[in-house]
């Protein structure tokens, strides 16, 4: 956590707020959060004084386009929040790391106690300069997202964006074909498919009827469809209820709403409990310190 929907969320709220806002001034609590860059002056000076032109997002990452050019590129983390504030007298939260301030009022604080999450200015590509896009993002045959991979090329080995990346399920398939790598260890794998995390995954699997250990390569063409399906269907319903907040996990919105999907899980953190689909125990699986949930009933 946070996974896809939630810094979905993050970036539906931010792109109706902050698009057109010019940066003012940027405070830096801990300089290990922009770790890529030489100083945290140098971060501030590439942020300072320019003007915010769009808010997109590639897998977990928030892609904020500035003007010059470049990109402010946040990763949450496990433990990241992006705040909004209608100014400086507002309390700051406990842990907030780095302030932004805009000329038109208002901050955008983030605040991370974990220090897990990652901020940097992804300086735009020269003219001549060739960016290698991940082969599983061409893949898409619509979106935004390849072209998105072009203009910042930190991202640009990410796999498929299975929200912002329009790929059938033949294409998919292609991904699966001759693999022995087990399904779950798939989904996760953000060079192959990006934004997807273990509780996200543990839900696909058990919409789709998969077990978590099935090798990919070994997909009926129904079952590929089927788990093609199911991921587009349960990212959509999480996106659509904000997000997902467990009572261990700090997500929460710019404006600090907890989000609703928790309330619709059908295995994640469900250990011991009765199956929603056919009444059998939902259980636990650890291997190689990962935990999975599924019904071993449902998912064959």
């Amino acid at each position: 956590m946070p996974e896809l929907p939630e810094v979905e969320t993050v970036r539906a709220a931010l792109s109706r707020d902050i698009v057109g806002k010019k940066v003012k001034t940027v405070a830096v609590t801990n300089g290990k959060l922009t770790g890529r860059h030489k100083s945290v002056k140098e971060f501030r000076a590439l942020l300072e004084g320019q003007t915010v032109k769009s808010v997109d997002r590639l897998g977990k990452n928030l892609v904020i386009g500035l003007d010059t050019g470049n990109h402010l590129v946040v990763n949450l983390g496990s433990s990241g929040q992006l705040l909004r504030s209608k100014g400086a007298k507002d309390v700051k939260p406990k842990h907030t790391q780095v302030v932004i301030t805009f000329t038109q009022g208002g901050e955008l604080r983030y605040i991370d106690a974990q220090m897990s999450g990652e901020l940097y200015v992804a300086l735009a590509p020269k003219e001549d300069e060739k960016i290698e896009v991940s082969p599983y993002a061409k893949l898409a045959v619509g979106g935004d997202g390849v072209a998105l991979r072009g203009k910042v090329p930190e991202l640009a080995d990410l796999g498929i964006d299975p929200v912002g990346d329009v790929v059938g399920w033949d294409r998919f398939a292609a991904i699966l074909r001759d693999r022995q790598t087990h399904l779950k260890t798939l989904l996760v794998d953000q060079h192959v498919i990006a934004g997807i995390g273990d509780l996200y995954a543990d839900e696909i699997l058990y919409t789709a009827g998969l077990r978590y250990d099935r090798p990919a390569g070994s997909l009926s063409t129904i079952e590929v469809r089927r788990l093609h399906r199911s991921i587009g269907e349960v990212l959509a319903e999480a996106i659509k209820h904000g997000g997902t907040t467990l009572a261990d996990e700090p997500f929460v919105d710019p404006d600090g709403n907890k989000g609703g999907y928790q309330s619709f899980l059908n295995v994640y953190e469900r250990e011991g409990e009765a199956c929603h689909r056919c009444r059998s125990t939902v259980s636990k699986v650890t291997v190689k310190q990962k935990t999975t949930y599924l019904c071993a009933n449902c998912q064959g």
